[in-house]
């Protein structure tokens, strides 16, 4: 008989990992208090950022902290007020930024984030969505030869991780990418990176596959965990009452640790919130997703000329009011890049990404309640994983041989 999972979140990582499962053969559930794709999943950057070996954490961090709280709208803020609730998280995230341990941690993504695009090539074809996976590359912008050289550094650790890329000089970046302005004198191109011309709309795909499948939706409030000696045995609802099931998948991003909590699971979430800013008529024909290395955000090109600028990290609680200055100042960083545009129907948005102080997810069973697994963790590589976490979960609750070993993302490492 087959296992009936549940799967607890409706963003882009729990659909991925309810279709991965249904196709093996299980029952599933997916239950969400909202709409599926509403959340983070609705406003990320859609790209499938498999350079992004790095953890956020890097050598050196240290130094940056001061300025992070005194720059509201740098690459990277810290809400003053929240530092006391957000001492725990930094901590560990300075722990994190050691040599010795950036290496390792390296190490850890890049076994995720190498396997990304076969991954994701079964999904995307079975849900019909080739048509906006985009798999054209990337381009990274430095200024100048001399902030190039700054990074040139981390380059090379992805080289030696196995990740491909090319250096642009002047003149090979306005041949790639002419739209982009003068002032941009160096590039890094990734041949392997790719983006999605609307991330929701790619994640309802996903989803509509998964009930052509088969596949159930509930939208109600899951309000706990339910177990019997040591076992799941499925999860209360605010609405349905309870659900049984052999197994449940805990995948509700930054809301994961109310679950985490109930079982003793120590795992420090924070949200990583991020910014967008949406431009449907924008009218700029960009090929390539577009990284500006100084000021940390990206432009994502959308349908039809469309835009969509985001990035940028603040570190504030989950429920604190949006700064949307740090939004609206993505569009004049834009029109340094791409020249001007047309701002109609402009739209603003933020959402929690779910952030752990080491940036490797959390992608496996609870220590002391069997049938319990969690997925949550990724920060902004969410969309980029979703299928690779679904690989691997649908490997341990159907017991299947492990394409590799995922010890270093357990939900009791912390």
């Amino acid at each position: 008989m087959s296992k009936h999972v549940i799967v607890v979140g409706a963003g882009v990582v729990g659909i991925a990992t309810a279709l991965q499962l249904r196709l093996a053969g299980c029952r599933v559930t997916l239950l969400d208090r909202g709409e599926p794709a509403m959340e983070t999943s609705y406003g990320n950057a859609g790209a499938f950022a498999v350079s992004d070996i790095i953890p956020l954490a890097e050598p050196g961090v240290l130094r940056k902290v001061p300025g992070w709280m005194f720059d509201p709208l740098g690459p990277l803020a810290l809400r003053w007020r929240y530092l006391p609730s957000l001492t725990p998280w930094l901590l560990r995230f300075l722990a994190a930024s050691r040599p010795s341990k950036v290496a390792e941690l390296t190490t850890q993504l890049n076994a995720l984030l190498s396997r990304v695009n076969a991954d994701y090539a079964p999904l995307i074809e079975r849900a019909g969505l080739e048509p906006m996976w985009r798999r054209h590359g990337n381009l990274t912008l430095y200024r100048s030869e001399a902030e190039f050289r700054a990074a040139e550094a981390a380059w090379h650790s992805k080289r030696a991780h196995g990740v491909a890329w090319r250096k642009l000089d002047r003149a090979q970046l306005a041949a790639a990418a002419p739209q982009i302005a003068d002032e941009w004198q160096v590039a890094v191109e990734v041949p392997q990176w790719s983006h999605v011309d609307d991330p929701y709309t790619f994640s309802c795909g996903l989803f509509d596959a998964f009930i052509r499948e088969g596949g159930s939706f509930i939208q109600d409030e899951v309000l706990a965990t339910a177990s019997e000696a040591g076992r799941i045995v499925g999860v209360d609802t605010e609405h349905s009452g309870r659900l049984a099931a052999d197994c449940v998948v805990i995948a509700c991003g930054v809301w994961s640790d109310r679950f985490s909590r109930q079982h003793r699971c120590r795992m420090p979430l924070e949200s990583e919130r991020g910014y967008h800013v949406t431009l449907p008529h924008a009218g700029v024909a960009l090929h390539h997703f577009i990284q500006c290395a100084s000021e940390s955000f990206v432009i994502l090109p959308m349908a039809n000329g469309g835009l969509r600028l985001a990035g940028t990290v603040e570190l504030a609680h989950r429920d604190a009011a949006p700064n949307w200055q740090r939004a609206h100042i993505l569009v004049e960083r834009a029109r340094r890049i791409v020249g001007d545009f047309d701002t109609r129907d402009m739209t603003v948005w933020m959402g929690n990404r779910p952030s752990l102080p080491d940036t490797v997810p959390v992608i496996g069973p609870a220590p002391d309640t069997a049938g319990l697994y969690f997925a949550t963790g990724h920060g902004h590589l969410g969309l980029t994983l979703a299928a690779t976490t679904g690989a691997l979960l649908t490997e341990q609750i159907c017991a299947l041989a492990p394409s590799m070993d995922t010890a270093a993302y357990r939900p009791n490492r912390f």
